[in-house]
């Protein structure tokens, strides 16, 4: 059972598009609605523990790692809000029993070198999470493919060929 959602402003955070800007349509076909709703939980969790970090002034390199810093500055302090992403349609999709759903985007080119900092972000974020550095889990292999998937659709559609259904595993 599917649907289409059409959300307004950028799934990738403050990434919204300027007057007169450019924008490409983003189909994401297939998208899986529990896989998207784990991972917005897990993202969730992962950009509070940073911002609760960020809050922390005393932190140093004496006792979390440059790296890690970096990333409290970057997904903490700066990208902490919430995105304008479709959570009501999506959210109603999931609760009629659908299994995928398609969201149109309208994004500005630059949201393809988002899409590219975000997953490296979230990858070493994993990093930290997969060496206990931090409360939360690294991600399962299947949300790391679903959230590869996702924002490649962009890189990909922003660069004008064809949206490619997910294919891969419900949950």
């Amino acid at each position: 059972m599917t649907g289409s959602v059409q959300p307004a402003g950028s799934p990738l955070g403050r990434y919204d598009a300027e007057s007169g800007e450019e924008l490409f349509e983003v189909r994401l076909l297939n998208l899986p609605l529990r896989l998207l709703a784990e991972g917005r939980e897990h993202h969730d969790e992962v950009m509070r523990e940073f911002s609760v970090l960020a809050l922390d002034e005393d932190l140093d390199e004496q006792h979390v790692p440059k790296r890690m810093l970096e990333l409290i500055d970057v997904l903490g302090r700066r990208y902490a809000a919430r995105t304008a992403a479709p959570d009501a349609a999506v959210d109603a999709a999931i609760a009629r029993g659908a299994d995928t759903v398609e969201v149109v985007f309208h994004v500005p080119a630059h949201v393809a070198e988002a899409a590219d900092a975000l997953e490296q972000l979230m990858t070493e974020a994993d990093d930290f999470c997969a060496d206990k550095r931090m409360l939360a889990l690294a991600r399962r292999p299947a949300q790391v493919q679903f959230a590869h998937w996702y924002l490649d659709q962009f890189r990909r559609q922003i660069a004008g060929e064809a949206p490619q259904p997910w294919a891969g595993p419900l949950d």
